[in-house]
């Protein structure tokens, strides 16, 4: 959804105390079981699948270096490391070779033959597992290549020819029934290139969590004429439609330090939203329905450079889509439901009109809309029901507590415009007595704190809570003199309109914390990160309280 300008709302305010929600923005098919969990046998990362690999004792000495010799005219790794996807007995290892990675990479056109490594120690004196993978020129010389490795923490790194890539830290999760500890989490979303520095990132690498649930909008498909503040942040060339153009934009993203710092400090679990293809798309349905005849294709390059770029352990995708639902479990401390709200929509209802305050169009409340698709709501139900861990949590990307005003729908693109999907998975936590269930959610460019509750808003059960949070760079969408309005929702804690940043969540068997870590500066890439507020959530109450 294209942000509204402060003057637009103003106007419209004026008349009537409105408050626009707008989305993380500028401006299918099942394709079978890839869910990451404890209980499943570890599955082949697709091209670049392992020719060879070893999982052994330590050794004193690396391998035998039998590498052929590579003509590379620069450094490979310009692009960082990467790592995600863990379970308990493995986890996902990327990276992508590119030496001159805003034009198409500038690799030959050969498959190279890649080596990972994964140590105890940094310094890797003695080596924990290895592998030879290929690097296939199909696939942007991508790796994705599965480690097998114990619970714990390891090093991990690559070696092409004469390069080595930097050092990555990862986790491989505790086995299943593992009791309690304490676990770490970063969220975090909606990271325009052109808007700002990373700060954030930087501030997520020196907390060194456990894991980042990556909520999405890893890019902006926003060409280079769309402006960028400050100047050498801008993006290049046109908004990418064909799989090099995307290639090319990630390429721009991913050569941030600062990201590729986020990146190697722990693992990602990474989904979508829609800024990854277009803004505002709805499975097959493009923003612009002058673009419907030529969207499919643009819709599969979109998904294939995504998946070239991100350290997951889903087969790469086919025609009919890519399956990124998905779960895992840290032990008998958390399990985790990544969501996609964005390849199985329904198109947005009564034409996807912003600041209308008038009651919204039947379309709304039209049987059988949905964000998530009837297969996805089946397998999220299945996963919450048959949970054994302390919380669940689900990764998802647009608001999903209630923020109409009056009965009018301020963004349709958000779970408002999908009521009774929601309506029904709520009601379903209160059907079956789920508690410590916790939904982390992007998207929206502020930072806020919600109680979710099947029935009335207000009154309603108490079922979950959900933390918002604020974008890691791009521009805020509503002015920060509405905080009071948005405050004013019955549900909803505390919001902050002004600032970047993330969040930073802390989870034992006993209780819940969230701190909301916000960037000073967004135009100074070395700008403070501060603590705005703490939230947290004891252990079977299903409600928030806000820390002093």
């Amino acid at each position: 959804m294209a942000p509204l300008s402060r003057r637009t709302f103003l106007a419209a305010s004026a008349a009537v105390p409105a408050l626009v929600v707008a989305g993380c923005s500028d401006s299918g098919s099942d394709s079978g079981d890839t869910v990451p969990t404890t209980d499943a046998a570890p599955t082949s990362a697709g091209p670049g699948d392992s020719t060879s690999s070893t999982v052994a004792q330590p050794t004193t000495t690396a391998p035998p270096d039998t590498l052929p010799a590579v003509d590379l005219p620069s450094d490979p790794f310009t692009l960082g490391v990467a790592s995600g996807d863990p379970d308990d007995s493995s986890v996902v290892l990327w990276t992508r070779l590119a030496p001159d990675p805003l034009n198409g990479g500038g690799m030959p056109d050969d498959d190279i033959a890649v080596r990972w490594e994964a140590s105890a120690d940094e310094a890797f004196a003695s080596l924990t597992a290895s592998g030879d993978e290929v690097a296939a020129a199909a696939t942007g010389h991508t790796v994705h290549a599965l480690a097998q490795l114990p619970p714990g923490t390891w090093f991990y790194r690559f070696r092409v020819g004469e390069w080595v890539s930097p050092v990555g830290r990862t986790r491989v999760a505790p086995a299943p029934g593992t009791p309690g500890g304490e676990l770490r989490i970063a969220t975090g979303s909606c990271q325009n290139y052109s808007h700002g520095y990373y700060a954030a990132h930087r501030g997520i690498a020196e907390q060194q969590p456990d894991l980042v649930l990556w909520l999405g909008d890893y890019i902006y498909e926003g060409a280079a004429a769309d402006g960028a503040l400050p100047s050498e942040r801008a993006h290049l060339g046109p908004e990418p439609t064909t799989v090099v153009e995307y290639r090319n934009r990630y390429a721009r993203y991913k050569t941030d330090p600062q990201l590729q710092a986020a990146h190697a400090a722990c693992p990602w679990f990474v989904v979508w939203d829609d800024h990854e293809v277009e803004n505002n798309y709805a499975g097959i349905t493009p923003q612009d329905a002058a673009e419907a005849p030529a969207f499919a294709a643009r819709r599969a390059a979109a998904y294939q450079a995504w998946w070239e770029h991100q350290p997951t352990r889903l087969a790469p995708p086919t025609a009919d889509g890519l399956r990124i639902y998905r779960s895992a479990a840290w032990g008998d401390l958390l399990t985790v439901a990544m969501l996609d709200g964005r390849q199985y929509r329904t198109d947005q209802a009564c034409g996807d009109v912003r600041l209308n305050l008038e009651p919204p169009c039947s379309e709304v409340t039209a049987p059988g809309r949905t964000m998530l698709g009837d297969e996805q709501e089946s397998w999220l139900f299945d996963t919450l029901d048959t949970a054994t861990t302390t919380w669940k949590v689900l990764g998802n990307q647009v608001i999903m507590a209630d923020a109409t005003l009056n009965g009018a729908i301020l963004n349709f693109d958000m779970w408002d415009g999908y009521p009774e999907q929601r309506d029904r998975i709520l009601q379903h936590l209160a059907d079956t007595g789920s508690t410590n269930v916790v939904v982390v959610t992007g998207d929206i460019h502020f930072a806020a704190v919600a109680q979710l509750r099947a029935g009335e808003r207000g009154t309603g059960t108490p079922v979950a809570v959900e933390f918002i949070a604020t974008s890691i760079s791009s521009d805020g969408n509503v002015g920060p003199e509405l905080t009071d309005v948005l405050k004013s929702f019955p549900d909803l804690l505390d919001a902050n309109l002004v600032h970047r940043g993330y969040v930073l969540h802390t989870v034992t068997p006993e209780q819940w914390t969230a701190e909301y870590r916000i960037v000073e500066q967004i135009d100074d890439p070395e700008s403070p990160v501060n603590t705005w507020a703490k939230f947290a959530i004891d252990q079977g109450t299903n409600t928030v309280r806000q820390l002093a």
